[in-house]
């Protein structure tokens, strides 16, 4: 730990998935955080594989030139990628034969970097990871011609609606499948209640709307803004900012990029600057 860094007796409160936690933990260490953790969603199997079995038959099926299905598949999140690929290997499928012929779309460079691990090329990494950015890519790659192109959407069960309702506004044609689901984290709220109105914590950090969402409903019905006082929130892109907003939140630090190490970047050059 560096004890010179800008976040040098800074209290900071990391509510990622404890099983994600680790390699931002370490960023905000190197530049002198003291960290705990507070995991408010935690990531599992989804409630039914039916969905995705059925994606991964006709995935078969093309691969094997019985009948074309998709021209493209999104992934919209590194835990999309991590159970799509599970579900693979438990069917005994090798990723790169399955989509051959696929054009893939990462959204976030973590989720490209999760799919590159695995050995599979990206075709697309839109340069904001917001619907907006992500449509303006997609657009520009098939010179406005999108109309009828047929995606593949493995996602969470419970997601944000605004980038598949954009595509579908265009004509795109998806198939959206539940890969995983997004749950509470096993934390006790009362035994964190007294810790967060002290303000014992100097910011929060959000990496995800659906740990701020979960944060929200954990805490009910406590105001938010109570529970956190003086405690600054720090979040990792617009999709989460506006979570943050619609719980009642304000975001005081948000990277000009949606990554783990801009948004420690931007923790610290918060501080740096004070």
């Amino acid at each position: 730990m560096n004890h010179l860094g800008p976040l040098h007796g800074k209290r900071i409160l990391v509510t990622r998935a404890a099983h994600q936690a680790s390699a931002f933990v370490a960023l905000l260490e190197q530049y002198g955080a003291e960290t705990t953790a507070l995991p408010t969603i935690a990531v599992t199997e989804p409630t039914t594989w039916d969905s995705l079995d059925g994606a991964l038959r006709r995935l078969r099926e093309q691969a094997t030139g019985v009948r074309d299905h998709y021209d493209w598949v999104f992934f919209t999140s590194a835990n999309g990628v991590a159970f799509f690929l599970k579900r693979l290997q438990f069917h005994g499928d090798e990723p790169q034969q399955l989509l051959r012929g696929l054009r893939v779309c990462a959204i976030g460079k973590g989720t490209a970097g999760a799919l590159r691990d695995a050995g599979l090329a990206v075709d697309l990494i839109p340069a904001t990871f917001n619907a907006e950015g992500v449509i303006e890519c997609f657009v520009a790659v098939h010179a406005g011609q999108v109309a009828g192109l047929r995606v593949l959407f493995p996602r969470a069960r419970v997601a944000r609606e605004v980038l598949p309702e954009s595509l579908a506004a265009l004509g795109v044609q998806l198939d959206i499948v539940e890969a995983y689901q997004t749950v509470r984290g096993d934390l006790d709220p009362s035994i964190w209640v007294g810790r967060l109105q002290s303000s014992e914590f100097d910011v929060v950090t959000f990496a995800s709307a659906s740990a701020v969402f979960q944060f929200a409903e954990a805490f009910a019905p406590v105001p938010l803004r109570e529970l956190l006082g003086r405690t600054l929130v720090a979040s990792i892109g617009p999709v989460t900012s506006q979570a943050v907003r619609e719980v009642g939140l304000v975001v005081a630090i948000e990277p000009p990029e949606a990554t783990l190490p801009a948004l420690a970047a931007a923790i610290a050059a918060y501080y740096a600057l004070r």
